[in-house]
């Protein structure tokens, strides 16, 4: 779900900040603790240091009372070791057994802080150096202790992280979650009023209380809605149509095959036989033409079978499959154009059923016993089939209309059914092509344009 993922990305992130933020603020609260008690451990050796006396000039000595030491070593919670050296390490007071430093103390660093380790105990020490007047030290004091209070103010200060994080966390996630589940509630509304719509109902989504980051997506929905409205009005309607174009045939099939059941001879029952032949016929072509269509629909995904081939090849085999239909009908169909190859890349059955069909309306319609129809393939500027006919032409209010389905020229011929030029149509724009018709020369016949 999407309010999941924008959990498992938002609270990860916000978490590590915590963690981060508290561990750099534990480790700046020790090492402020840390400084504090070192400062503690300078006073301590420095004090020590006020009591030490010097003899022969180079010699320190210490001269402390019971008292004094007892108290000078009192301490509630750690362990306290101090040690007064010579400058050649020999130990004057103290316990000996706390260790020097690995760098001692100079006139340039006359402090040292480090750790050591007194009877397998970890300490803290600080060694101050003693000077007499000279630029090198003649001893050294070092005042250690053990680490408990300094463990304890860790664990301290960690237990008063630890418990405001947990409440941060909590908090943070509460917000987190609660701030998805508002964002995302325009979406369910959405979802909502989506899953009670009816299969039909095909109206925008609108929505204009969701968010500015959901609106392209609402836009695209109710532009998505637009199309499937349209495709489904448009699907409608060629039903319709369709059926009406059927019924006609077919009710003329009915009739001519009532008309031969009521023959009483052979002489009789021809006529019959040849309008049911003709109807036949036209009932066969309007099904194959709804085919033709169908597979040219977007719909039907055609662009899977594009494939690379020669157009010129398929205008012209098809020319010569359509010259003995023109030579019956005193016509002279001709090709003129490209002799070599013109390689495009479409579907070269559709296309060829496209040129068909604009060769078809030019006998049907355009041609003329003695008349031409010529087929015309350019390769420059662009690759463009013409057909061009010498007949009546087709009036400038028609033009935009003829390739609508099932629309007919008035008073054209009887036996078609207004679906050639919707394919060339429909073909034409699958394979990105424009298709266009203007008059011929002089204002005579029609010329039709299919431009790649």
């Amino acid at each position: 779900m999407l309010r999941t993922q924008l959990l498992w990305r938002l609270l990860p992130p916000v978490l590590i900040v915590i963690l981060t933020a508290s561990f750099f603020a534990y480790r700046l609260s020790l090492t402020l603790a840390s400084d504090a008690y070192d400062a503690a451990l300078f006073d301590s050796a420095r004090s020590l240091a006020q009591q030490i006396r010097v003899l022969g000039g180079s010699t320190p000595s210490l001269e402390l009372p019971r008292v004094a030491e007892e108290i000078l070593l009192s301490d509630p919670y750690d362990h306290i070791f101090y040690r007064v050296t010579t400058a050649g390490g020999a130990t004057v007071a103290g316990d000996a057994r706390v260790p020097l430093p690995d760098s001692p103390p100079s006139e340039d660093h006359p402090v040292r802080f480090y750790d050591a380790r007194v009877d397998g105990e970890h300490v803290r020490a600080g060694a101050y150096a003693l000077f007499n007047g000279s630029a090198a030290p003649i001893g050294t004091v070092i005042f250690a202790e053990t680490l408990i209070k300094r463990t304890r103010l860790a664990q301290r200060v960690l237990a008063t992280l630890v418990v405001p994080l947990v409440l941060v966390t909590v908090l943070v996630a509460g917000l987190v979650w609660y701030g998805v589940r508002s964002g995302l509630a325009p979406l369910n509304d959405l979802a909502s009023a989506l899953a009670k719509r009816g299969w039909g109902d095909l109206r925008a989504v609108g929505g204009e209380s969701v968010p500015g980051e959901v609106r392209p997506l609402v836009d695209s929905l109710d532009n998505l809605m637009r199309r499937l409205d349209a495709a489904q009005s448009a699907q409608q309607r060629f039903i319709s149509e369709a059926a009406h174009q059927l019924r006609t045939p077919l009710a003329g099939l009915s009739a001519q095959i009532e008309r031969a059941l009521r023959a009483q001879d052979v002489a009789a029952l021809k006529p019959a036989l040849e309008q049911l032949h003709n109807s036949s016929r036209r009932v066969t072509r309007l099904v194959n033409q709804l085919l033709v269509l169908a597979r040219a629909e977007p719909g039907a995904d055609p662009q899977r079978e594009f494939a690379r081939f020669d157009l010129a090849r398929v205008v012209q085999e098809t020319c010569r499959e359509r010259v003995p239909e023109a030579l019956a009908a005193d016509v002279d169909l001709g090709f003129a154009g490209e002799a070599g190859p013109v390689t495009v890349v479409g579907h070269e059955r559709l296309l060829g059923e496209m040129l068909n069909n604009l060769i078809d309306n030019a006998l049907r319609y355009g041609a003329r016993a003695g008349k031409a129809v010529t087929v015309r393939l350019a390769r420059e500027p662009r690759i463009e089939i013409t057909v061009e006919d010498e007949g009546p032409g087709i009036p400038e209010e028609e033009r935009s209309r003829i390739f609508e389905r099932f629309h007919r020229l008035p008073g054209s011929a009887p036996g078609g059914a207004g679906l050639g030029l919707a394919i060339v149509r429909e073909i034409a724009h699958l394979h990105g092509a424009e298709v266009s018709v203007a008059p011929g020369p002089g204002g005579k016949g029609a010329i039709f344009r299919v431009t790649f």
